[in-house]
C-alpha cells in the first residue's frame, strides 16, 4: 500500500462500500526474515527512496488486524 495512513484509507474503503460489500486487496507474501542481507538492504532502499515507508509497518498479520479492527 502506498498510503501514509493505510488504516485511514482502508476505513474510507469500508465507509463507501455498500452493506455486505467486498474489497479485494493483494499483498505480496515474502518472508524477509529468510532473505539475504543484500536483498533486505535493497528493499529498504527502494521503500525509502520511493516514499513507500509504510511497507515497514506491514509485518505478517498486520493488514488482517487492521481490516478486522475496521469491521471487514
Amino acid at each position: 500500500m502506498h498510503a501514509i495512513d493505510p488504516k485511514q484509507v482502508l476505513y474510507e474503503f469500508y465507509w463507501v462500500l455498500k452493506p455486505k460489500g467486498s474489497i479485494i486487496l493483494y499483498k505480496y507474501n515474502f518472508k524477509f526474515s529468510k532473505a539475504p542481507k543484500y536483498l533486505k538492504d535493497t528493499i529498504d532502499k527502494i521503500n525509502t527512496f520511493t516514499s513507500m515507508l509504510v511497507n515497514k509497518k506491514f509485518k505478517e498479520g498486520v493488514l488482517l488486524r487492521i481490516l478486522e479492527d475496521i469491521g471487514f
